[in-house]
């Protein structure tokens, strides 16, 4: 079940990213007279897509982590209690290195991460050569090499 989950959570923030890419390349524009503001601006949009993406996916643990669906899940452990700030800094870890916290899971919850870690690094690479080629198109018009 969580590997269910956990795919159908990567495709909703495959869908996501997709669109927030779209509407950063109509928010950034391309102007050849000022580069530099277009990477920046891409950079900025791609440090806010990322950091809802991992909020979602902590809305999304807060939800498994439910009364009702905490049986059929598991659960986040952690000493001294467990706070919203603490399933972000998990979704945070889970989504840039694979998952290694302080936070220890226990059933199929798991697997959840596991698939956040595989679409973390998708859209992180994704991300990569999107402002890869944001920079290319940028100074190319600009008639700069950069």
């Amino acid at each position: 079940m969580g590997l269910i989950v956990g795919f159908i959570l990567v495709a909703v923030m495959g869908v996501i990213h997709h669109f927030g890419l779209r509407a950063l390349e109509r928010i950034s524009g391309y102007d050849k007279w000022q580069p530099n503001r277009t990477i920046l601006t891409v950079f900025m949009g791609l440090l806010v897509l990322h950091t809802a993406e991992i909020l979602l996916w902590a809305v999304a643990y807060l939800a498994l982590q439910s009364d009702p669906l905490r049986p059929v899940f598991g659960q986040l452990i952690q000493t001294g209690g467990r706070t919203f700030g603490d399933l972000v800094y998990f979704s945070g870890m889970s989504f840039v290195t694979l998952g290694y916290t302080e936070m220890k899971s226990a059933g199929a919850i798991r697997l959840v991460g596991l698939m956040q870690s595989l679409g973390g690094f998708m859209v992180l690479t994704w991300s990569a050569t999107y402002i890869y080629s944001a920079w290319q198109r940028a100074f190319r018009l600009a008639g700069q090499t950069g």
